[in-house]
């Protein structure tokens, strides 16, 4: 990755560990280790699933994401040590319409929103008194911790405007037990009028959230529009997002990021372990184009 567009908050080989994860009912089953469509979603096992199935089980192959058995069943985080509060949140993933399902992938819980819910849990993540917005969000768990338990002064949480989507995120915030005034669930596509998320901060927003929103480099243009349109003028952007894909999508995006008037720095490069903690990863300089169980976390400011 260019200095140019990203500099260093840590030295690389010493990044923060947040404490402890624990996940509940996360079975190998349920474990994403790759984009084809999870078990949970066909009609029967095939050889192909029961082998991955397998493979993740022998060699504990680092996941991408969770599942849930069936669309009915909450996925349960429990935030880690060191939260102020441990209480469980359950979380239903949304079941995007068939022709969305690709292009959206929420109807998993992707690694770098668990990695982002621990750090506003554990506070390394600050958010009391800010408002918060949080794009493409799939379940939404970090919003929801931030609503529940950081003290923000609003939390909006977004996603595309589907009604499967929208809804399964509402009643994630309704089970979550925040008080109906400190969040709201709003439809938005990227690029798109950026007015009604503005209404609850007209000034424009201290935080945002990207989580996992980086994979498809083609939507980029418009996701920095939305972020740009909300983002106040000294708010931060978090960005969070796995590495299965590759480092060529945060090029890109940094890049672009970077031509639109926004400046990076890297906050973390972390990788999920066996036991469910996070530790350092140092930057992949074998050439290999996915590395599994990493994120990177950076944020972005205006120049």
């Amino acid at each position: 990755m260019a200095a140019a567009t990203l500099t260093q908050a840590h030295a690389p080989a010493q990044p923060a560990k947040p404490p402890h994860a624990v996940l509940v009912d996360v079975q190998p089953a349920s474990a994403v280790t790759s984009t084809a469509p999870s078990i949970a979603e066909s009609d029967s096992e095939d050889v192909s699933d029961i082998f991955d199935t397998g493979i993740f089980a022998l060699f504990a192959i680092p996941p991408i994401g969770f599942s849930t058995a069936s669309p009915d069943d909450p996925y349960t985080y429990t935030p880690p040590a060191g939260a102020a509060t441990r209480a469980p949140v359950k979380v239903w993933l949304p079941q995007p319409p068939a022709a969305l399902h690709t292009a959206l992938q929420a109807n998993n819980l992707w690694l770098a929103g668990v990695f982002l819910a621990d750090r506003i849990c554990t506070g390394e993540l600050a958010l009391a008194g800010r408002t918060v917005v949080e794009l493409g969000s799939g379940a939404g768990l970090p919003s929801i911790v931030a609503a529940r338990d950081s003290g923000a002064a609003k939390v909006v949480c977004s996603d595309y405007d589907a009604p499967e989507v929208i809804s399964a995120i509402r009643r994630n915030f309704e089970a979550c037990g925040a008080g109906p005034d400190r969040w709201a669930v709003l439809g938005h596509s990227w690029g798109t009028d950026p007015a009604p998320l503005l209404a609850h901060a007209p000034g424009g927003f201290d935080e945002l959230i990207l989580a996992d929103t980086l994979w498809q480099t083609d939507y980029h243009p418009i996701l920095l529009d939305s972020v740009l349109a909300l983002l106040g003028p000294s708010g931060v952007v978090h960005v969070a997002a796995g590495l299965h894909t590759g480092r060529g999508p945060h090029e890109r995006f940094l890049a672009l990021a970077a031509q639109r008037g926004l400046r990076a720095q890297l906050e973390t490069e972390v990788q999920w372990l066996p036991d469910g903690e996070w530790g350092p990863h140092a930057p992949n300089t074998d050439g290999l184009e996915e590395e599994r169980g990493v994120v990177m976390y950076y944020t972005l400011h205006r120049q």
